[in-house]
């Protein structure tokens, strides 16, 4: 048997023909940008939040726009970490502000309030905070840090939406709308991904999410344009597939949090294997193991047929396009889990055959000599 990476939910027959009809639709009425689907999407996906919504066209743009909307100006710091994903860093650099990078815990891939506090300096203008691979369990700490030193936190939930943890005196909130801005990413292997690029922007700030609207589509407002923007609107089948895709979101988050409860228990006390921090509010968007045999590891896997990704080969700070441009930096935790982290599949509609031959080719490969 062979265990696929990732299946789209868009590849099941049963939605892929709901779309179809959506799409005929779409084709039909000539609106292919920005139309009803789009903001029926944005007023379904905040009603859930609680939060009003801005729909984009990736979640590297979200990022890009939440940076624009602080003003910030060339020599201005952002803190972020440097275990995660390269687009982070990206938006940092094209506003021209300067990034920081963070180390991650030791024993978890994410940084903690800690790692992000040790960074800030009078010069910095933002915390960007990334609830890695679904576990938003450490943002409540750095939002209340944030808050008190007057920061803005940009919460890039890319990978958390459907994530909740809980926050003294506002009891459980959804990751995603932790900070002054959050960003969320539709892209296909997320917990809602789209059949393409899609992203969006939250705020409960209401001049951030007005100004988001009008930059997503090149600073236009009230018919004329109010200051340069960007084309970073989301067509109409986009919105139409996530919006099918939001309702069974909870089904698919279900499904990501019992094959994961599978894994923990299946995996547990193997030599050599460190399984990911958990609780009851992680959205498991990737299960990411740590290994110090991490290559060894992957190839006996792929032996078996499982197919599994590195979820980082290189942290931000050890990337050719970082050295370029910025002094080098020791990040131990973060180069460490770099060396030793592993993805493992994990996605709605795994079937129970394809989760226990995950679990029976980890627990094979950890036993070899």
């Amino acid at each position: 048997m062979t265990v696929p990476f990732f299946r789209s939910p868009w590849q099941v027959p049963a939605n892929a023909t709901g779309l179809g009809a959506a799409f005929a639709e779409i084709l039909e009425s000539g609106q292919y940008i920005l139309g009803q689907h789009v903001r029926s999407f944005e007023q379904a996906l905040s009603a859930r939040l609680e939060t009003p919504v801005v729909a984009l066209n990736s979640g590297t743009d979200a990022l890009v726009l939440a940076l624009r909307l602080l003003n910030l100006e060339p020599g201005d710091e952002v803190v972020l970490p440097s275990y995660t994903f390269f687009a982070c860093f990206e938006a940092v650099v094209r506003t021209g502000a300067v990034p920081v990078l963070c180390d991650s815990q030791a024993h978890d891939f994410v940084c903690g309030e800690p790692e992000v506090i040790a960074c800030i300096t009078p010069r910095t203008r933002a915390v960007m905070a990334v609830p890695l691979f679904g576990d938003a369990s450490a943002i409540p700490a750095i939002a209340q840090s944030c808050r008190a030193m007057g920061v803005p936190l940009i919460e890039d939930a890319a990978q958390a939406l459907g994530a909740q943890v809980h926050v003294e005196g506002q009891g459980l909130l959804q990751a995603g709308t932790l900070g002054d801005l959050g960003t969320l990413s539709f892209y296909p292997t997320k917990t809602l991904g789209a059949p393409g690029d899609a992203g969006a922007l939250t705020s409960r700030h209401a001049h951030f999410v007005d100004r988001a609207m009008s930059l997503r589509n090149h600073g236009l407002h009230a018919g004329c344009h109010s200051e340069v923007g960007y084309n970073s609107r989301m067509d109409e089948f986009q919105a139409a597939a996530l919006a099918q895709g939001l309702s069974q979101l909870d089904t698919w988050l279900s499904q990501r949090k019992s094959i994961a409860g599978r894994y923990l228990a299946g995996m547990g006390r193997l030599p050599g294997i460190a399984l990911p921090h958990h609780h009851d509010g992680h959205a498991w968007n990737y299960f990411v193991l740590r290994c110090a045999q991490r290559d060894r590891l992957r190839a006996m896997l792929a032996q078996e047929g499982v197919q599994t990704r590195i979820y980082y080969s290189d942290p931000i700070h050890r990337q050719p396009a970082y050295l370029k441009c910025f002094p080098e930096v020791h990040l131990p935790h973060a180069e460490a889990h770099a060396q030793q982290a592993l993805a493992l599949p994990i996605f709605p509609g795994m079937t129970d055959g394809e989760v226990g031959r995950v679990i029976e080719a980890v627990v094979l490969a950890a036993g070899r000599p």
